[in-house]
């Protein structure tokens, strides 16, 4: 049986990564879910929105995520030999709106 996904939208006047943060731990949680994938997405209106895609689960205790803006491809690798030392693994790797401004984001999943 294909695991159940969940697209959420998120509007482009997110307060802040930590509000995304936030917002897609809460998410999870209520989904019974987890993060997937983040992207820039339009509503059939036209309204900007952050699309996050997330997977049903069983089981898992997820904890919290991490996210992270970055700059180049490089800063990114950066980021993901960083975290992988403190043993926090690489979630997603997107792009989010934050105070309607497009952002690089990066998230990881805390130890």
């Amino acid at each position: 049986m294909p695991a159940i996904k969940h697209d959420k939208a998120y509007g482009a006047n997110m307060s802040s990564l930590k509000g995304l943060e936030l917002t897609c731990e809460a998410d999870e949680a209520n989904l019974t879910a987890k993060l997937l994938s983040l992207e820039l997405a339009q509503l059939e209106d036209g309204t900007k929105v952050t699309k996050a895609v997330y997977e049903e689960i069983d089981g898992m205790i997820l904890g919290e995520l991490i996210c992270e803006d970055f700059t180049t491809e490089n800063d990114a690798l950066s980021r993901i030999a960083i975290h992988k030392t403190k043993m926090e693994p690489l979630v997603c790797k997107g792009k989010a709106f934050v105070k309607n401004s497009e952002k690089n984001v990066i998230v990881f999943r805390e130890k």
